[in-house]
């Protein structure tokens, strides 16, 4: 069970609330805007991005501090640079999640499930996930917590496909293989949207627990190659990674069933 409180340190300014996570193990500073209190929206959404992430993660292996740093979107002119709208986004680098709130609060609550995703395995293996799971992993944290956000604020979560999703598809090999991010845009997107379908199908397959293993057995400095435990420790055969294929190139975007 994940337990929060609100709480006020002693040598920070008023403004500048404290909230603990899982029975204190977890002390999350988080620092608004200056001039500017911490949005409601932020407030909300924080809790509850934790508690799903928790909820698969579970806490770090001892006491720890994270900062949660509020910034202003950039300007129109910046934005108009990058050549698409800056919307609610995060940052995570050690234990500090830079975050933009933007103006929707389910953008809000997903970006920080994803940020928090990468902070707890950060914080609990020795080293990252390869590329496709670390951001499959902390795509699929931010949704649920979008999802949940949804919930309860009694709103739906849209989640379209990624535009000219069919033209940047990769197949399973290459998804697996890739250790950089692509630079396109709709590459990019078609990236996570398959990260995150396979890290879905993985987590359908295996449960939570079985997945955390796995999770643990390929963050490592030289993690095995993906396919080698889930057929040694847990017996899959040819089947299962052609269904693993199936997940991330759906043709209508609606995954099968296992």
């Amino acid at each position: 069970m994940v337990l929060w409180t609100w709480a006020l340190p002693v040598s920070a300014p008023a403004r500048d609330p404290v909230l603990t996570f899982a029975d204190g193990q977890i002390t999350c500073t988080l620092l608004p805007i200056e001039g500017e209190n911490v949005p409601e929206k932020v407030q909300q959404a924080l809790p509850i991005a934790m508690r799903t992430a928790l909820d698969l993660l579970g806490p770090p292996p001892k006491p720890t501090d994270l900062t949660i740093r509020l910034q202003p979107r950039p300007r129109w002119r910046q934005r108009a640079l990058q050549g698409f709208p800056v919307e609610a986004l995060a940052t995570q680098q050690g234990n500090v999640i830079v975050l933009r709130p933007g103006s929707e609060p389910l953008n809000v609550a997903f970006r920080l499930g994803h940020e928090l995703s990468h902070w707890l395995v950060y914080k609990q293996y020795p080293a990252r996930p390869p590329l496709w799971l670390d951001e499959g992993l902390a795509n699929w944290i931010g949704s649920a917590a979008a999802d949940a956000m949804g919930r309860t604020l009694k709103q739906a979560v849209a989640r379209p496909l990624p535009p000219n999703l069919s033209n940047h598809l990769v197949d399973l090999e290459e998804l697996i293989a890739m250790e950089v991010y692509p630079r396109s845009r709709d590459r990019s997107a078609a990236f996570y949207w398959q990260a995150e379908a396979l890290v879905s199908a993985l987590i359908q397959k295996l449960g939570p627990e079985h997945f955390k293993t796995y999770l643990g057995i390929l963050s490592v400095a030289e993690p095995p190659h993906w396919e080698t435990p889930l057929r040694e420790q847990w017996y899959f055969i040819d089947f299962d990674f052609t269904w693993f294929a199936q997940q991330i190139r759906p043709a209508d975007g609606t995954p099968s069933s296992p």
